[in-house]
């Protein structure tokens, strides 16, 4: 059976509007990040080093690739 999520860590400060951006390109995803990390306590700003799953949504695998943001952003 394949695997339904990414994980993805997270840098310290970090939002979760910015990490669905990142996965997905849209931040509107935050609702289906923050459903698959139920023990992820929903806060402003996460801590960095978290393990979160980032679910794949119809057939979408995200991708996570700080080279095609631009240098702020990484």
């Amino acid at each position: 059976m394949a695997k339904n999520t990414v994980q993805y860590v997270t840098k310290e400060g970090e939002r979760w509007d910015t990490i669905s951006f990142k996965a997905y390109g849209v931040i509107s995803e935050v609702h289906r990040i923050m459903e698959a990390n139920p023990n992820v306590p929903v806060t402003p700003r996460l801590k960095g080093g978290m393990v979160i799953e980032l679910p794949i949504i119809n057939g979408f695998q995200p991708s996570i690739d700080p080279w095609q943001l631009p240098p702020w952003k990484r």
